[in-house]
Formats: structure tokens, sequence, C-alpha cells
């Protein structure tokens, strides 16, 4: 069964032997995204390092591509979990304590889950594939 990957447009910032630097700006991959106004991580460029054969220059457009799942799963990491968090607190809380005081822990819960989210994020950084596919031609 074959992996459905998605697709982003980067450029070719460093060429240093067989090693390419390609920076992908977010905002273009995440236009199909209906969150994408909503991520605030818009104008903050992916940096990916690719070791490769072919000939590459400073300018270049390529194409590189990531596993879909890799995205949902990460949708579903930053978008539901928080959610998650607060509710749970939320009525964790609620047993303890006053409706007030379960609000606060219920907030308290999420951005404990974001605070998880970032360290997720910087073990998990590391172990995305990317691929470079390719020069991107017009």
């Amino acid at each position: 069964m074959a992996t459905e990957h998605t697709e982003d447009i980067g450029t070719v910032t460093s060429v240093q032997g067989r090693n390419i630097t390609v920076e992908i700006c977010k905002s273009g991959g995440c236009k199909t995204c209906s969150m994408h106004g909503i991520c605030g991580s818009n104008n903050t460029p992916i940096i990916l390092h690719f070791e490769t054969g072919d000939d590459y220059k400073i300018g270049d457009q390529v194409i590189v591509s990531v596993s879909s799942g890799v995205r949902i799963l990460s949708s579903l990491i930053v978008f539901i979990l928080p959610l998650i968090a607060l509710l749970g607190f939320f009525l964790l809380g609620r047993n303890f304590t006053s409706e007030l005081g379960a609000i606060i822990i219920g907030f308290t819960g999420m951005l404990a889950a974001f605070i998880a989210i970032r360290l997720i994020d910087r073990k998990i950084a590391k172990h995305i594939n990317f691929q470079l596919e390719g020069k991107y031609e017009n």
C-alpha cells in the first residue's frame, strides 16, 4: 500500500559539495489547511538539510515531501490535546473544588498540554523524514 505524501516547494539557500540547505516557507504548504491563520507559525520557515548527488545551486526551487500521516498526527496533537487537557482537568477539578477552581485547574491543564507539545515537538521533529523529490519546474 502506497503512502500519500504532501509536497511543498522550497528554495535552496546553501550548497556545500553534496550537501544543500533548503528553506520552506510554511505559508506555502499551510494555505490548504483551514487552521493556517490560527497556527501562528506561518512566518517561520522550515530549514532542512539534504545530501544529494544532483547538481543544485542557490536559488533553485525544489520539491520536498513528507508523509501526509505526519501532518495529520501533528494537527491532532496541536489542536486536540489542549482541548482534551482543558476538559479533563476541568472535570477532575470539579470533583475537588468549586466551579471557579475547576475552571482554573482546567486552564492550568491546557497550559501544561501546550508545554508538553513544545517538548514533544523538539523530540519528534528530529525524526520526521522529509524527502527531496527533485527540482521544481514551473
